[in-house]
C-alpha cells in the first residue's frame, strides 16, 4: 500500500510538473494571433484554445516580439510556439505538431509607384524589401539570395515605412496585411499586391522545442487531430473565411 501511494504521488507530481512546465509563446500577428485589451484573439488562438480544451490542459499565451518567441522556443523545453512557418531551414529545430492555418505571402508596393514591375522572384532583388527579424519571410528571402533586406523588430513598422515611401517593397502574409492596414487606419488603395511568393504560401504550424516531453507533444498532436476530425477546426476557419 505504501509503495502504491508513493507511486500515485509521484505520478501526480509528474503530471503537475508537466502542466507547470508548459509554456506557449507567440507574437502579435493578426488575424492569426493578437491581443485586444490584454485578451488573446485570432484564428490561431482559437485553434490553440480548442486543442487545449480537447486535451484538458490549461495554459496562457505569452506575446513577445517574434525574435524572442522564436529563441525561447528553441532554448526552453516544453515550450510551444505558434503561428510558425515551416521551411527547410527550420525543419530540424523543432518538434512539429501540425498545421493550424493556411496562409499566402506576397510582395506589396505603393500603388502610385508605377516603376516597380515584378514578374519573377529574381526581379524583386533589385528593390529594397522590408522584413522582420528572424521571421520566416526574412529567412526565406535571405536563403534565396536577397541582399537588400531592411530588417525591423516588428512587421507593422514596414507598413508604415512603405506608406512613407521609405521602402520599395514589403513581403507580408496576405490576410495579416489587410488586417494591419485597417488597424493602422491607412487606406487599402494606397498599396498594391504585385507578386505572390509561392515558396512562402502554404500553412502555419504549432511546434514544440526539440527537447520537449514526447508525451506532451503527442497529446497536442492528438488534440489537434481530434478537432480536425470533429469539425471544430473547420468551424474556426469558416469564421475567418480561410477555408482551404
Amino acid at each position: 500500500m505504501r509503495l502504491m501511494l508513493m507511486t500515485l504521488f509521484c505520478l501526480a507530481g509528474l503530471a503537475q510538473a508537466s502542466a507547470t512546465d508548459l509554456q506557449i509563446v507567440t507574437e502579435e500577428f493578426p488575424p492569426y494571433n493578437y491581443q485586444t485589451n490584454g485578451e488573446a484573439k485570432g484564428l490561431s488562438v482559437e485553434v490553440m484554445e480548442a486543442v487545449l480544451d480537447e486535451i484538458g490542459e490549461e495554459a496562457e499565451f505569452a506575446f513577445y516580439p517574434w525574435a524572442r518567441s522564436y529563441l525561447t522556443a528553441q532554448n526552453r523545453k516544453n515550450t510551444l510556439i505558434f503561428s510558425i512557418g515551416r521551411i527547410p531551414e527550420r525543419e530540424d529545430l523543432f518538434e512539429w505538431v501540425g498545421v493550424i492555418a493556411p496562409f499566402n505571402t506576397s510582395f506589396y508596393k505603393l500603388a502610385s509607384n508605377g516603376a516597380i514591375q515584378i514578374g519573377t522572384l529574381d526581379e524583386a532583388k533589385q528593390y529594397s524589401v522590408g522584413v522582420s527579424v528572424e521571421d520566416v519571410i526574412y529567412q526565406y528571402l535571405k536563403g534565396q539570395g536577397f541582399t537588400n533586406l531592411e530588417v525591423v523588430g516588428q512587421d507593422v513598422l514596414n507598413i508604415r515605412k512603405l506608406a512613407l515611401g521609405r521602402l520599395d517593397l514589403i513581403a507580408f502574409d496576405e490576410a495579416s496585411f489587410a488586417h494591419r492596414v485597417v488597424l493602422e487606419e491607412l487606406e487599402p488603395t494606397l498599396f498594391q499586391q504585385v507578386y505572390r511568393l509561392e515558396g512562402l504560401s502554404g500553412d502555419l504550424y504549432m511546434a514544440f522545442n526539440k527537447d520537449s516531453n514526447p508525451d506532451l507533444v503527442d497529446r497536442f498532436r492528438s488534440g489537434l487531430q481530434k478537432i480536425k476530425e470533429n469539425g471544430r477546426y473547420d468551424e474556426i476557419l469558416m469564421r475567418y473565411q480561410l477555408m482551404n
